[in-house]
């Protein structure tokens, strides 16, 4: 009805006007004080009560406007929180200290809010609510930078909600869900690196294997060959905590490998497995030479980058146009000359207009 869709424009656009005011704040106590308590009732039970079809983007994207704005960058404490990842009596959950700035208290409840009922709505297909998609793991990635420990506290079926989620977005086929799902994913790897062992042991022990092998999935899928640069930095860094041995526990369980079984030595095992049994026009020989490359050149990005790229080359599914490979090469060699010719046009007066001029090149 034209009444209807002319309210809900109403409603849009008084969520883009918070948005836009929270942004430019300056006085973030007030606004954590006296605008956020009303806000996150009004807008996330409206949110979590409406019919799919009603839920509107923009509260997604508000929520992640008020978490980047309100919450300093979480940093690791090492400190022994206890955490819902890994079973600890709700009583000392309730303990924890793991402030870390104005909006982790509130995290809980705005993912209780919008999470599982956004997540329902795009996980059926590919194409559907395309704006909640892209907003959602814009959200999930900031709560993750901003307000770490917060996502610690999720039990572990809502815990295992987010890694699977990272997983699908990575599946996608718009490169916007694409790259906020694999980003998050390294920064959530990075995160729990930082961790003590407490924490850290449980999720590479129950996650490592399952994340390296949705990678190695996307990686080796001609289909994904865009999502490269950010497949090739989460495997990287995969390599490199279990290569530099950052990882003390066992990143496998009991029915993977015998006890005592090193994690280099598993994850070798697990990777030549892996591509032995999707890739049987490979050698063995070829398999082995590539994973130890990838142990060797996991703290180089560029060449770890420039193994993946020959390994993918000789596979038979990437026959073809692979220039989707090399889009990174190409937007820095852009970047860089659109650069010196930046350089080039500031040493003589005029060739620049004002408006390209930064205040502080004046």
């Amino acid at each position: 009805m034209p009444k209807v869709r002319g309210l809900r424009t109403i409603k849009k656009e008084i969520l883009k006007l918070i948005s836009t005011y929270v942004d430019k704040a300056d006085d973030l106590e007030m606004v954590h004080e006296r605008l956020v308590p009303d806000l996150l009732q009004a807008v996330l039970l409206d949110y979590q009560n409406n019919v799919p079809d009603a839920r509107e983007a923009e509260v997604l994207n508000v929520m992640t406007t008020i978490i980047k704005k309100l919450q300093v960058r979480w940093t690791p404490n090492r400190s022994r929180h206890s955490v819902g990842l890994i079973a600890m009596p709700s009583h000392q959950n309730q303990n924890a200290n793991i402030s870390q700035g104005l909006m982790t208290k509130d995290v809980p409840g705005i993912l209780g809010a919008v999470f599982e009922c956004t997540l329902d709505m795009i996980n059926k297909d590919f194409s559907e609510y395309p704006e909640h998609r892209v907003e959602f793991f814009k959200l999930l990635r900031e709560i993750n930078l901003r307000c770490f420990p917060a996502l610690l506290q999720l039990d572990q079926r809502q815990f295992k909600f987010v890694i699977d989620s990272c997983m699908w977005a990575s599946k996608h086929d718009n490169r916007l869900v694409e790259g906020e799902g694999l980003n998050m994913c390294y920064e959530l790897v990075q995160n729990m690196s930082e961790t003590d062992g407490e924490i850290s042991g449980p999720f590479f022990q129950n996650f490592y294997t399952t994340i390296l092998q949705d990678v190695f999935f996307v990686l080796t899928d001609s289909d994904h060959k865009a999502g490269f640069k950010y497949q090739s930095m989460l495997l990287a860094q995969m390599f490199y905590l279990v290569g530099s041995g950052k990882l003390n526990s066992p990143i496998y369980t009991s029915d993977m490998a015998p006890a005592g079984t090193s994690n280099r030595e598993f994850l070798q095992n697990f990777v030549g497995n892996l591509l032995v049994n999707a890739f049987p026009n490979l050698t063995p020989a070829q398999i082995q030479k590539f994973i130890t490359d990838l142990f060797s050149q996991a703290d180089d990005i560029n060449r770890f980058k420039l193994t993946l790229r020959d390994f993918l080359i000789q596979l038979k599914e990437f026959a073809g146009d692979n220039a989707e490979l090399f889009i990174e090469d190409r937007e820095r060699a852009a970047q860089e000359a659109k650069t010196q010719e930046r350089e080039r046009a500031m040493k003589v007066g005029g060739l620049l207009k004002p408006s390209e001029i930064d205040d502080d090149e004046l």
